[in-house]
């Protein structure tokens, strides 16, 4: 095929040879994760000193390039590697790791590399990122993501890996997310580029989702107030409206009373109707009254039929941040006005026969699909928040819909 005069090829052709070579280039990447991890195999042994003294200061030893369960290699090994395929000893010493872990630690989405099934740099990305976890997590992420890594984006498929993690340790998914609290903070870049200052925040994600929305707020206000500069610099300015609180609530005062005024002008005088609803909704939504002052989450539960005769490991989804911990969950909706949602049975959703489609409909399809279906990469429908005993759980529906409950959605 390389020599293949590519000018006469038709468009059908083209797409062929193009499919043919991105085939080609896939199976030469498998074969050479093979000839790594039998390198390794030929370098699993050190010839020692002829006098039999043993190793010597200075002297190659054995390493350990994969994961638990690997078998040790030559230290220099991967430097002999590298040096034959162009490449630095630690990207060589990469490859023979994933290598090993594919073989050792994942066999069934190596079985699945081999056979031509998922690309090999599916398989490589997952042995780097499960490299640290023992045996055991590892054999459930292989359960897990061995039958969908040929479908799935590696966003998506990362996500699962995590859930999976979290479900197979909870232990050590508790520590890890403690110690991942421990290294927040705040940076602020000691240059400065003509009074331009770079920040950088670490933070929770509940405070990151506050603080951009509190950011857009204020650009917006800005904005509505007769501020025309670009997007992004009425955003940077409103870190400095945030940083003095008294001159935000102004600022948001001042755009309320703008948007009044306009509103009013553009609008016929309120009837009797009109008055009284907006009084019965006030009653309805206190926080649109003021009366309750945290923010609105809304909170999809699925439940599954095991968790009411067991206890199971708490994974929550986090749509746009990915799996974290139940007791993360918890914390990041403790300064929510959080609404639990009765059961949205998927299966016996009523069909509508309209053009316009109705709330609940479209609620039931962001549940059911929480990812755009395209051949363009895959995007949230919507951002929610959900929370799953197990990754391996089946959801459950309820007898009726009317009852407060658990929401269903796909595995």
């Amino acid at each position: 095929m390389f020599d293949t005069n590519l000018s006469v090829l038709d468009v059908d052709a083209t797409l062929a040879f193009a499919a043919d070579a991105r085939a080609l280039a896939d199976r030469a990447e498998t074969r050479l994760i093979e000839a790594a991890a039998h390198f390794a195999d030929l370098h699993g042994v050190l010839n020692g000193p002829a006098d039999g003294s043993g190793s010597l200061p200075g002297m190659e030893r054995l390493v350990q390039l994969g994961g638990e369960g690997t078998p040790a290699v030559a230290e220099f090994a991967p430097a002999e590697l590298g040096a034959e395929l162009q490449m630095s000893p630690a990207a060589a010493a990469r490859l023979i790791g994933d290598a090993l872990d594919l073989r050792h630690r994942l066999p069934r989405l190596w079985e699945r590399v081999l056979a031509a099934d998922v690309r090999p740099w599916i398989g490589r990305r997952t042995a780097d990122t499960t490299r640290h976890l023992p045996l055991d997590v590892v054999a459930a992420v292989d359960v897990r993501v061995a039958p969908w890594a040929h479908s799935l984006s590696w966003g998506r498929l990362d996500a699962i890996v995590q859930a999976a993690v979290i479900a197979a340790d909870p232990q050590a998914a508790a520590v890890a997310a403690d110690n991942a609290s421990k290294a927040q903070g705040v940076w602020v870049n000691p240059s400065n580029d003509h009074g331009i200052k770079d920040i950088y925040i670490r933070t929770e994600t509940p405070n990151a989702i506050w603080f951009d929305a509190a950011i857009q707020r204020v650009a917006d206000s800005l904005h509505g107030l007769g501020d025309r500069s670009d997007k992004d610099v009425r955003r940077a300015r409103a870190v400095g409206v945030l940083a003095q609180p008294q001159r935000a609530l102004d600022l948001f005062d001042q755009a309320a009373a703008r948007f009044e005024d306009s509103t009013e002008r553009d609008q016929p005088d309120p009837t009797a109707e009109a008055l009284d609803k907006a009084a019965t909704d006030e009653r309805h939504h206190p926080v649109a009254a003021g009366a309750d002052p945290r923010p609105h989450a809304i909170l999809y539960v699925h439940v599954s039929q095991e968790s009411f005769t067991r206890d199971s490991a708490g994974v929550a989804r986090f749509e746009g941040v990915g799996p974290i911990t139940v007791d993360q969950a918890r914390r990041f909706l403790s300064s929510c006005d959080v609404t639990i949602r009765p059961v949205i049975d998927l299966a016996g959703m009523p069909p509508v026969d309209s053009y316009e489609i109705p709330d609940r409909m479209r609620e039931a399809v962001h549940l059911r699909n929480p990812v755009d279906v395209s051949p363009t990469p895959p995007t949230p429908a919507e951002n929610a928040t959900s929370t799953t005993p197990s990754p391996t759980d089946t959801p459950t529906t309820a007898d009726s819909p009317a009852k407060p409950g658990s929401t269903t959605s796909p595995p």
